[in-house]
């Protein structure tokens, strides 16, 4: 067939248009005594091919059967690919296990006349450059660089080929390229006069650019839906252009709920789709396609697929319901149902089954593939291992258990390698360790095949570093503080703990820091959502609570939250019999105080958070750098109305990853905060992603309702701005206004609760892309953030409270900035400097471990009381004792 060209405009001399095939992914074998570098590079080596092996021209693909190519027995083929705003084709993903991947970009590049240009390559892994078929440039490099070198260009079509390469652990490593075309006397100035071309099979050009442009300009208004959530697809107002496009709902493996067809041709174009609770719950995708003629009879193959999260008919609970009794069953119930995506829920819908004694619905298959996974030790496998080992002791002789599987479980469990290297996180440690001793105590005579030692040192070897890792929690509290993700693990592991291990001191060790854990959890929790700052968060949840792993915890415990796809915790707290949750916690969690003001200190143990593309380490561990060692000083303020938490003065300046520094939250999707992000990427494989963690860590400093963050970037900053999350579709009523003093302000209402958000270099509400209507962008690498949250007892009407904002008198500096509050407090803050409450210096660090109107404790405290007027509740923090609690 004959081919046309697709022209494009260099983006600030970057290419944003590329056909990309791969990734092609190869499991690898790991040693867990080789530093990363030099196992990257060994791996890179030994897979290393000088030739590109791509024989046939590249084509975006008409018929199925043209723009493919094959390499050895792998068969590739080439999309089309329209960069972000961050110029990077991407293709970063959580894997199961480590390997190597590597993938290719490809396109053109149309010069008026024959000239010398600068190529800007910027990666992350190694990578290889071809021009007009000539091999031009190899790089090395392990970590993220900007390479510069020298092309000549050709009069006319320049074809350029870029293989890259990565070698991934589970997580933590962006597997990206991107090009940058600059002049040859003047590197970092982009190139001007040159287009780029993409080589296509699809023979109507005019039709496929707009069809490019009504897929690009289509938006969504939120990430996650519930129950009567409508699923829409939206048009700018001002999007005049027409085009018959067909648009779907539909299940990742392409099962089809939803379909119409639609000509957005006027601006505010909508198409709704369904509502949540019609449709299955789990990970959906808007999938939008041609009319079904032209994409099968004349082989318009462009298409764009948006990925949504679906919960169908679960609803958010802010306040408490039913029994504790009645919650369990509805929980479980819940969980049995989570049984499409093995891999997402390992057993433990199984094991729900079995908890509520639905025998007959019990999936023996499910167990296979869980087991599966767990002997080729892939990435999360030992938390199924968890949930199995305690499936065989709680229902192992029960007569309907499967016949077959205790053998099976019997071989995986004395086949599995207990060990963990020491730069794990510390809750992936206590599930290494509650395995090791169930297991131990499971087979004591049985030798383990690994370690050749047998059963009984296995339970006396895991029980040993289980009480270690207690004690630490219990004298230094969490390391990855508050994080739903670790929280949850924890009480995945101390549940098992609790109800099965036959260890007193094991036991009641364990019951007072799940006791700790809930106290924590509790109080950094507004109407069931943990909206605390989290030193590891999930860039899945992070958008709000309807997502986060702790969300149908909370709601089993004590009546607030939302059941969703995180099951392990929740089935693991449902099956525990040993462990009643004291009145103590339920009252913190359900009860508000008029005002809440509380300081912790937590001792951070954290892998890698500073270096987050490599250096000495194990791959298998989240991270790959050695221990990182400090403290954080977090606050949380919050009222009947709103909540805001923070960790202060963390490591500013400092390369972030994981940690989410401050939020502010007024309901389950209502919630605030701003960050630095390094790039648009928003998978659990981008840490620091878009949302999730910081490029470079902000100073920020809280008193009660109001915050201040404070953004030092570099000069050259990859992205040059800082931006706040603003659901504008969760509030009740939001609006942007500005002040005489030229302060922009964007308010917004959710109940009786109010938001006040303010940047040093105002601010852009995003109308278009992905977060469109969710995001405020502020551009410049000097910045201020400021945030103050209110009530309407306090501050009267939502448009009283924005009056009485845009009154202050806010004065900001380059970095720093002087403000009066609404409660009659004048506060000053910047980079460097004290943090100023009518000028006296307010502390940063050093906090008690615990200062709340419940409790106050130091570190290493060997007991900690928590009290209110009704209940008093001693936790036995540096011995074997158990809690101590009553009513007063």
């Amino acid at each position: 067939m004959p081919l046309s060209y697709v022209t494009y405009d260099l983006y600030d001399g970057y290419i944003h248009n590329w056909l990309v095939a791969g990734p092609h992914v190869l499991p690898i074998q790991i040693s867990e005594h080789t530093d990363a570098d030099t196992l990257k590079r060994t791996i890179f080596q030994q897979h290393y091919e000088p030739d590109s092996g791509i024989i046939q021209q590249p084509v975006e693909r008409g018929p199925l059967t043209e723009g493919t190519f094959t390499l050895g027995d792998y068969k590739g083929n080439w999309n089309y690919t329209r960069c972000q705003d961050d110029h990077f084709v991407d293709l970063t993903a959580v894997y199961a296990a480590p390997s190597y991947v590597q993938a290719w970009a490809y396109t053109q590049v149309r010069c008026p006349q024959s000239q010398t240009a600068t190529f800007v390559l910027t990666s992350l892994g190694p990578a290889d450059v071809w021009i007009n078929g000539q091999h031009t440039y190899h790089h090395e490099g392990l970590e993220r660089q900007n390479i510069f070198f020298s092309v000549t260009l050709n009069e006319g079509a320049n074809e350029i080929l870029v293989r890259f390469e990565q070698v991934t652990a589970p997580l933590g490593y962006m597997h990206a390229i991107a090009l940058r075309l600059c002049q040859s006397v003047a590197p970092q100035i982009p190139i001007k006069g040159i287009n780029v071309q993409i080589p296509t099979l699809i023979q109507d050009i005019v039709y496929r650019d707009i069809l490019e442009q009504v897929f690009n300009a289509a938006t969504l208004e939120r990430d996650t839906y519930t129950q009567d959530t409508l699923i829409t697809v939206r048009w700018p107002d001002h999007f005049k252009t027409k085009g018959d496009i067909l648009v779907r709902l539909q299940t990742l493996t392409g099962r089809i709920y939803a379909e119409s067809q639609l000509n957005p041709a006027t601006g505010g174009e909508e198409n709704h789709l369904s509502y949540a609770h019609q449709v299955p719950a789990g990970p959906l995708e808007i999938f939008m396609l041609p009319r079904l003629d032209l994409y099968y009879e004349h082989n318009v193959r462009l298409q764009r697929k948006m990925a949504i999260w679906n919960l169908g008919i679960q609803g958010y609970r802010p306040t408490p319901y039913a029994t504790y009794a009645e919650r369990r069953t509805e929980a479980l119930q819940h969980a049995a149902m989570q049984m499409e995506n093995i891999n997402a829920t390992g057993p433990f819908a199984e094991i729900a089954k079995m908890a509520l004694g639905y025998w007959r619905e019990v999936n023996e298959d499910a167990f296979r593939q869980t087991l599966a996974g767990i002997d080729r030790h892939k990435y999360g496998s030992v938390h199924s291992l968890l949930g199995l080992i305690g499936m065989l002791i709680r229902f192992g002789k029960h007569a309907s258990f499967p016949t077959n599987l205790p053998q099976l479980l019997k071989t995986s469990i004395l086949h599995f390698n207990y060990g963990c290297s020491a730069d794990m996180l510390e809750s992936e440690r206590i599930i290494y360790y509650t395995c090791e001793l169930l297991a131990g105590q499971l087979y004591p005579d049985q030798i383990f095949e690994v370690s050749e030692q047998n059963g009984q040192w296995h339970r006396e070897h895991g029980e040993r570093l289980a009480l270690s890792w207690l004690h630490d929690r219990g004298a230094g509290g969490f390391a990855t503080w508050d994080s739903n993700v670790a929280f949850a693990t924890d009480m995945t592991a101390l549940s098992h703990l609790i109800d099965l291990a036959d260890s007193e001191a094991l036991w009641e060790l364990a019951t007072v820091i799940m006791d700790k854990l809930l106290l924590t959890l509790a109080l950094n929790s507004y109407q069931g959502v943990f909206g605390s700052t989290q030193g590891y968060a999930e860039a899945i949840s992070i958008k709000g609570g309807l997502l986060a792993p702790t969300a149908g915890i909370t709601r089993l415990l004590w009546g607030t939250g939302i059941y969703n796809h995180h099951i392990a915790g929740l089935v693991s707290m449902a099956c525990m019999r040993e462990y009643e949750l004291p009145p103590l916690i339920t009252e913190i969690a359900l009860t508000p105080l008029e005002e809440f003001w509380g300081r912790e200190r937590h001792i951070t143990v954290l892998t890698d958070l500073a270096d987050r593309n490599g250096s000495p380490g194990s791959l298998n561990s989240v991270k790959s750098v050695g221990n990182y060692q400090g403290m954080v000083n977090k606050v949380t303020y919050k009222t009947p109305d709103a909540m805001l938490s923070s960790a202060q003065d963390y490591q500013p300046g400092t390369p972030g990853s994981y940690e989410h520094i401050w939020q502010a939250t007024l309901s389950a999707e209502a919630v605030v905060f701003a960050n630095h992000p390094a790039s648009t990427g928003e998978t659990e494989a981008h840490a620091p992603g878009f949302w999730r963690g910081n490029s470079v860590l902000p100073r920020v400093a809280q008193w009660k309702d109001v915050l201040i963050a404070v953004h030092l970037l570099p000069d050259d900053d990859w992205m040059g701005y800082t931006h706040a999350y603003f659901p504008c579709y969760a509030f009740d009523a939001h609006i942007l206004r500005e002040n005489e003093h030229n302060v922009q302000w964007a308010f917004a209402q959710k109940g009786n609760g109010y938001l006040a958000l303010a940047a040093a270099r105002s601010f852009t509400l995003i109308k278009e892309g992905r977060n469109a209507y969710r995001e405020l962008r502020s551009h410049g690498t000097h910045n201020v953030w400021v945030c103050h949250i209110g009530r309407a007892v306090l501050d009267g009407s939502f448009e009283a409270f924005q009056e009485k904002i845009l009154a202050l008198s806010v004065k900001f500096e380059d970095l720093a900035v002087q403000l009066p509050t609404l409660r009659g407090e004048t506060l000053a803050f910047g980079w460097e400097g004290d943090f100023l409450r009518n000028g006296r210096p307010q502390p940063l660090a050093n906090f008690k471990h615990y200062e709340t109107p419940y409790c106050t404790a130091e570190h290493n405290a060997e007991q900690m009381e928590v009290k209110s007027d009704a209940y008093l509740m001693r936790l036995k923090l540096a011995s074997y004792e158990l809690r101590v609690t009553s009513s007063m």
